[in-house]
């Protein structure tokens, strides 16, 4: 419920309503009884609202996650671009208010949108879509930071998926290998369909045949039981593509257990370039995704749609870069030995 909800419905105009609603005395009492009692039956907070007219800005910023599996101070990916987020605001002498929703949306009415207790909304990460059109509905402004799908006519930041896992399959492709196993989440969601999308045109445009005995997906953290699944086949990959580094480090788990070694027996490649992957060992390869700056970007984004009129929605990709590590073995060098090296700067392949 907005205020031109409430106009459209009271048959009045939007300064009318903010007069009632911010209790201005030129308004007829019948029309402030109309306006109010329509806020009302709408939990629409009329208090608040009015303190947000006074002011014209809350100077507050809400930023809302989904829990998903974990608290948000344990994702590796989300937490980061949290702190993207923060340290933005802080330059921008803006406040963080933040809403985290329960992984299954139970219709919940976040109190910063019945409020209007904040100037701007940042939403991230796996959304239901009856929430997001809860949030459009409130005229607050908005910016997606890696929805789980497309939002029409809205700012969203995605990462560049597709081109990267592209990047990360032309990478071991140039290390030999063309048995080339994928293991990924749930496809329904954006960024592992980029990324499955990513990996079938970098098989072709090396022609190399798809084979779907090699593929596993479903499930965020289903690393362990997927990668079992791979290398308990017969003719297994040389190397496996997991679409996210969490279950490469789970894969990790899997071929120890299993009693191989990363990369002399299987090598694999990861996606996201969480924390934990300069620290597993072997250190991991994976494609870096510049988390922070996601953050960032999504602040100067939802900034600028607050302080500028005329702002037109925009789709921001983030490009993404291969960082070379110790987990993908040369097989066009069979007897070299991999050793770790952090990059001074960032691999790039075309």
């Amino acid at each position: 419920m907005t205020i031109k909800d409430i106009a459209r419905l009271a048959n009045c105009s939007l300064s009318t309503v903010s007069k009632a609603l911010n209790g201005r005395q030129d308004v007829s009492e019948a029309t402030r009884k109309r306006i109010m009692q329509i806020a009302a039956d709408y939990n629409f907070t009329p208090s608040a609202y009015g303190k947000g007219l006074k002011k014209q800005k809350t100077e507050n910023i809400g930023v809302i996650f989904c829990r998903e599996t974990r608290p948000l101070s344990a994702n590796p990916f989300y937490s980061r671009v949290l702190e993207g987020i923060e340290a933005e605001l802080v330059i921008n002498n803006y406040n963080l208010v933040l809403h985290l929703l329960p992984e299954v949306y139970r219709g919940e009415y976040p109190k910063m949108l019945k409020e209007h207790t904040v100037d701007g909304i940042i939403l991230a990460g796996v959304l239901d879509p009856k929430f997001v059109d809860l949030v459009k509905e409130s005229g607050i402004p908005i910016v997606f930071v890696n929805p789980n799908f497309e939002i029409e006519g809205q700012d969203q930041i995605f990462i560049d998926d597709e081109h990267g896992a592209f990047q990360a399959i032309q990478y071991v492709i140039s290390k030999g290998h063309r048995r080339i196993g994928f293991v990924s989440g749930d496809l329904n969601r954006i960024s592992f369909k980029k990324r499955y999308d990513g990996y079938k045109k970098a098989l072709a445009y090396n022609k190399i045949e798809y084979d779907d005995e090699i593929v596993r997906t479903g499930g965020l953290e289903n690393g362990y039981d997927q990668v079992t699944a791979l290398m308990k086949l017969k003719n297994r990959p040389t190397v496996i593509f997991c679409t996210n580094d969490l279950n490469a480090i789970f894969g990790y788990k899997a071929i120890e257990d299993l009693g191989y070694r990363i990369p002399q027996d299987i090598s694999i490649i990861g996606f996201d370039d969480i924390d934990l992957a300069k620290i597993s060992n072997p250190p991991l390869t994976t494609v870096r995704v510049y988390k922070e700056e996601m953050g960032s970007i999504a602040v100067r984004i939802l900034l600028e749609k607050i302080n500028k009129t005329g702002h037109k929605p925009v789709t921001t990709l983030l490009p993404v870069r291969i960082i070379e590590r110790d987990s993908v073995r040369d097989l066009n060098n069979p007897k070299s030995t991999v050793r770790h090296i952090e990059p001074k700067q960032d691999v790039e392949l075309v």
